[in-house]
């Protein structure tokens, strides 16, 4: 039954939401497999890499060429983590800082669009249901990975 596929949807939108964000953002030269890592990494101190990917479970390979891309269009700085000289600490530059307010406006504004005219209400719904799909599919990869 299609239309009950909750992944039916959440695909659309996924393709969909990569398609706006890379529209909007084409001026600043990010994309959409860039700019989570962007928003991720702090202000003001630095981050491990694997602690990005961890939280959005994003594969180490890909996170490695977004953060490549991002340091060598100067948005971020990677450096050997002195205590694991296998792993990267991330941290922003100037110009990275600059667009992270730009990129939630973007984001803020797909938003809205996505939820017209629903309420406050219906949107915190929506997200909390959301989050908890997430949870339920993240437990279930990592469970046939352990396996």
């Amino acid at each position: 039954m299609t239309e009950k596929s909750i992944g039916k949807y959440i695909s659309i939108l996924s393709r969909q939401s990569q398609i706006y964000i890379n529209r909007e953002l084409k001026n600043y030269n990010i994309t959409s497999s860039e700019y989570t890592f962007l928003l991720n990494v702090p202000d003001y101190g630095d981050i491990n890499q694997k602690q990005i990917c961890d939280q959005f479970s994003i594969d180490q390979a890909m996170a490695t060429r977004s953060m490549k891309s991002l340091e060598k269009k100067g948005l971020v700085l990677r450096e050997k983590n002195p205590s694991d000289k296998r792993a990267y600490v991330i941290s922003l530059t100037e110009e990275g800082k600059k667009l992270k307010p730009i990129i939630f406006e973007k984001l803020d504004n797909w938003t809205k669009i996505l939820a017209g005219d629903m309420s406050e209400d219906e949107i915190t719904k929506v997200l909390e249901s959301l989050k908890y799909y997430s949870e339920n599919a993240i437990k279930e990869i990592n469970h046939e990975h352990n396996q």
